[in-house]
């Protein structure tokens, strides 16, 4: 990989958070007899389009800080299907609902139906931090005078894709 990105590495898989100006790219290579497998089933390669971006930091932060927060759920609609990026908390210990700080956070990616295709992730605080820390990378590329020079040449056409990122509001990016 020639690109900057952040690892989150566990028993069954690694993902790769990289940084691009148009979104976060999560790459996910499951681990197959001991082996990453870019070819096996549940591998995947997911842009996380730049207006979803700012929400998952916030909520990545809050996670790892410790603070109330709701889930972030991200629906990315494209020709190739339908993409969940889900990052959420376990249900708060404490009483009255008041988070204890044993709560687990937990990153889930779903682009099918098969349980390969069901990506769960537990995350610890390095964890969070990485998806902190890319997502912080993403905006400050997406507002770099670099970007903004080459997404003004002609030729420099992306695919779009509708991200949902609460049920009532859809946003469209475009090309």
């Amino acid at each position: 990989m020639e690109k900057m990105y952040f690892s989150i590495a566990k028993s069954f898989g690694r993902l790769q958070l990289i940084p691009e100006p148009y979104g976060l790219r999560l790459y996910y290579l499951p681990n197959v007899n001991g082996e990453l497998s870019p070819d096996a089933v549940g591998a995947c390669d997911v842009l996380v389009p730049l207006p979803a971006v700012g929400g998952l930091w916030a909520t990545a932060r809050a996670f790892l800080y410790g603070v109330e927060s709701l889930d972030e759920n991200i629906i990315i609609r494209d020709s190739e299907g339908d993409v969940l990026v889900k990052l959420y908390r376990d249900k708060p210990k404490g009483a009255q609902g008041k988070l204890t700080g044993e709560e687990l956070s937990w990153l889930r990616i779903v682009s099918g139906r098969s349980e390969e295709e069901r990506r769960r992730i537990k995350l610890g605080p390095r964890d969070l931090l990485c998806i902190e820390l890319a997502c912080n990378a993403v905006l400050v590329l997406s507002g770099s005078p670099v970007y903004q020079q080459e997404a003004q040449q002609p030729g420099n056409i992306r695919r779009s894709a509708q991200v949902v990122t609460d049920p009532g509001s859809e946003h469209l990016l475009n090309s």
